[in-house]
């Protein structure tokens, strides 16, 4: 069994768990009262009350299979394929830096959903953000050094990273399937990017998010019948930029040091509508926590398009986008210029066709 058979089998099974646990939660939100009831709400555009335990479920199917696949690999290693067997002493010690992915993935989900019930006001919830996300960093393999030797530094750097990835999920959960897709995709690139570097850890992380959010997905497309809420934009953010951060991008083999953008690249889509939202609500007067309908998916929608083709049609740019990341492990100075600039020219278009809408308004 090779290791590529391995992380899509840890995806299928991850995939199948999620379509389990997602209508259970379902059921559970329902009985408990916890849905999202849209009244008063303008920036929402679903009419009727929808459960939100979303992030629950995937939080659950995230660990169910990443703690069965631990299980496997300490009680059951006869099972496995001699060279996968193998890694066994390695793998005791990553158990450290899972602990700690996974509790933190926990807590920011159980944060999300208590923001879920009784509604936090925004200090506090990104203090408890900042909180969560710092501690992470503590953890010395959880770290963005961009080759700086400064700790201290690269702390501070490693926690912005992870509060804003986790904030640009939350801004992007505004349409059905919407953010699910945009982790879909996310979280395959990465395990691409990690398997080709024989990282193998990030890989399993990588493949059973990518799982997960598949499994999600089938419940949370248009029309969605559960919302992943805050919990679940908050439990996937924060998976994509730990991943981010452990995965090693640049080798001493690469032609250049272009390789630390690829996380870039593969979210450059959550980056992107986070910065025009936040310039635009800026622009305006109101407060960047405030929800609006200025993220690209509305604008999509506001050109003409259906809600679930502007989903379609921002996922795709992120595919087209998230792509161009993986050639940046091989290609030379021009190479990479020229993937830089295809990327640039894609969001120019989005940029532009928007700034016509808004002079049409």
């Amino acid at each position: 069994m090779s290791w590529p058979l391995v992380y899509v089998l840890i995806g299928v099974g991850a995939a199948i768990v999620a379509a389990a646990t997602t209508p259970l939660c379902r059921r559970l939100a329902k009985t408990f009262g916890v849905m999202d009831r849209p009244a008063g709400e303008s920036h929402k555009a679903h009419g009727a009350a929808t459960p939100l335990l979303g992030g629950m479920a995937m939080l659950s199917a995230w660990l169910i299979v990443i703690l069965g696949g631990v299980t496997v690999l300490f009680l059951g290693p006869d099972l496995l394929p001699e060279h996968i067997a193998g890694i066994i002493p390695g793998a005791r010690s990553v158990l450290g830096l899972l602990g700690v992915v996974a509790g933190g993935a926990a807590a920011i989900t159980i944060m999300g959903l208590i923001d879920d019930r009784i509604a936090m006001g925004p200090g506090k919830k990104l203090f408890l953000q900042i909180l969560i996300c710092g501690l992470t960093a503590l953890y010395p393999k959880i770290r963005i050094t961009l080759f700086w030797d400064q700790p201290l530094l690269t702390w501070c750097i490693t926690v912005f990273w992870l509060v804003f990835v986790v904030n640009a999920f939350n801004f992007l959960d505004n349409m059905d399937g919407l953010a699910a897709g945009i982790a879909l995709i996310g979280s395959v690139l990465f395990t691409i990017v990690a398997a080709i570097q024989d990282q193998n850890f990030v890989a399993t992380l990588g493949a059973a998010t990518s799982g997960v959010s598949l499994g999600f997905l089938f419940f949370n497309k248009s029309p969605a019948s559960i919302f992943m809420g805050d919990s679940g934009s908050h439990f996937l953010g924060y998976v994509l930029g730990v991943m981010a951060t452990l995965t090693l991008f640049y080798n001493e083999q690469a032609p250049t040091t272009a390789p630390v953008l690829i996380p870039i690249f593969i979210l450059a889509l959550p980056i992107f509508d986070t910065f025009a939202v936040v310039v635009i609500r800026l622009r305006n007067g109101k407060p960047i926590y405030h929800g609006d309908h200025n993220h690209i998916s509305h604008r999509f929608h506001h050109m003409g398009l259906s809600r679930k083709t502007a989903v379609q049609l921002v996922h795709l740019l992120a595919i087209a986008i998230g792509l161009g990341a993986l050639p940046l492990l091989w290609l030379d100075t021009r190479g990479v210029i020229l993937v830089l600039l295809q990327a640039a020219a894609m969001l120019m278009l989005i940029t532009l066709l928007h700034a016509r809408l808004r002079k049409e308004k």
